[in-house]
């Protein structure tokens, strides 16, 4: 332990003397407030890019009874070209403004070199009522509905905040074809549709509240499993795949029954196997530790030997010398500890050995390759810490809404939606990249994630 919290306090010489140049690439203004507001790029067609962002002046609206306020303002849909113009934007009066009833995902099922977005919209004044919730398709160029399927219904016999969580997938089968999935449920009973590019059911899953085997997540990341070039994901500790909807394993197997909050699957490519580091919420009564790093055998390799508390934080990221790879677990702090409400109480690990290691940086944030190097550096609170702890960019007040590839530039990109409503892409002058890392379906497929859940959080470790 003490050697490898040497080496990551003396980094060498060459890469702790390089300099960041952080500039503003782009700013979209919505010309409104904003206290939420999420954004995903997009294709536009005849190889024009765009960005498509839903936005309200009310925070996100979160389906958990202790947490639920009657929204104040109602979520809009808008689309901007790659100079920043917008092209248009419609609001949805009747749908809740909250990332759970609302999960949106851009995505060409057609073929024909223009996204389609697709985005679940209530279409009657009754908040709850399931015969009026429509999964939406609109024209990326003009914001016009060309389709409208019923939202298959959740589990009735369950609380709110167990049936109101939706999310979109978009990914591909084994042939390349688009598969658009649709999930209700994230705690007790799971829902999944797989659709085909026509919009005919191409499977369907249901995963019952019986107590066996882990439930969902809030993020669905997708990896190549076997690198042959077809697409799988994870849903919880479930892996599933894109072509059938088989599930292809479960992390674990029936031992733990309940909800993981991070599911980030990792590349070792030491040992040239997959790995998943998961933290978990609270609900089995302090038998399961709350968070594991798992073989995609689902063995696992080690765990926290804590086993209770609310391990709502998580992150895997590349923070050593050379990019090794160091896993951060974090909970919300139990009532009378002396850390504020709102704060994280976590550790951090060599993600390989599971033993623990010091950072310099806060624990809490966002893992992001700034300037393209292959080492990440961690944004929180409006500023992008590197791995030495040295703040390199202050973005100012305001919501993260993306801090992967979003635009034609090196390395990824921070995106900030400020209070006023305008959005800033900030990007590094010298960054460098791999393509490799970048220009491939499964990094492409994550970042079309960015508004539905919180697939915006964590990166893409596929190498």
């Amino acid at each position: 332990m003490k050697k490898l919290l040497y080496t990551l306090l003396l980094l060498p010489a060459a890469l702790s003397a390089r300099e960041f140049s952080p500039r503003e690439a782009l700013t979209l203004d919505l010309g409104t407030p904003v206290k939420q507001c999420r954004l995903t790029p997009l294709n536009l067609g005849s190889g024009e890019r765009g960005f498509v962002t839903v936005f309200s002046a009310e925070k996100s609206i979160d389906p958990y009874e202790g947490n639920f306020t009657f929204p104040k303002d109602t979520p809009k849909i808008a689309v901007f070209d790659a100079a920043g113009r917008e092209l248009w934007r419609r609001e949805l009066p009747h749908t809740i403004p909250g990332v759970w009833f609302m999960p949106l995902l851009p995505m060409d099922m057609d073929g024909d070199g223009c996204d389609e977005i697709y985005y679940v919209a209530n279409t009657c004044e009754r908040p709850f009522d399931y015969d009026g919730y429509r999964l939406e398709r609109a024209d990326a160029r003009t914001g016009r509905v060309t389709g409208s399927w019923q939202w298959p219904a959740p589990a009735h016999n369950q609380a709110n905040s167990y049936k109101w969580r939706f999310l979109l997938i978009g990914g591909h089968a084994d042939d390349g074809s688009p598969v658009l999935v649709t999930v209700q449920g994230t705690y007790k009973e799971i829902q999944m549709q797989g659709w085909n590019g026509d919009m005919s059911r191409r499977w369907k899953v249901k995963i019952p509240d019986d107590g066996r085997g882990a439930r969902g997540s809030h993020s669905t990341p997708i990896f190549d499993l076997r690198r042959d070039g077809c697409e799988q994901f994870m849903y919880g500790e479930r892996c599933f795949s894109f072509d059938t909807g088989e599930q292809l394993f479960i992390l674990d197997g029936d031992a733990w029954n309940e909800h993981s909050d991070l599911v980030q699957p990792w590349w070792d490519a030491e040992s040239g196997r997959w790995c998943f580091f998961t933290t978990r919420e609270k609900g089995d009564d302090g038998k399961q530790p709350r968070a594991v790093m798992f073989d995609q055998t689902g063995r696992r390799l080690w765990e926290i030997a804590e086993r209770k508390g609310h391990y709502h934080h998580g992150w895997v990221g590349n923070f050593g010398p050379r990019g090794e790879r160091i896993a951060m677990a974090g909970r919300y702090p139990f009532k009378g500890e002396a850390v504020p409400s709102k704060g994280c109480v976590g550790k951090t690990y060599d993600a390989r050995t599971g033993e623990e290691v010091k950072i310099d940086f806060p624990i809490k944030g966002t893992v992001v390759d700034f300037n393209g190097d292959g080492i990440h550096e961690l944004y929180t609170d409006g500023a992008l810490y590197d791995r030495t702890g040295r703040v390199v960019l202050k973005t100012g007040k305001g919501l993260l809404v993306a801090a992967k590839k979003v635009l034609p530039l090196a390395g990824e990109q921070i995106v900030v939606a400020r209070p006023d409503g305008r959005i800033v892409f900030w990007a590094d002058r010298n960054a460098r990249e791999n393509p490799d890392r970048f220009d491939t379906e499964v990094y492409r497929d994550n970042v079309r994630l960015s508004s539905a859940g919180y697939g915006h959080r964590y990166p893409v470790l596929n190498f």
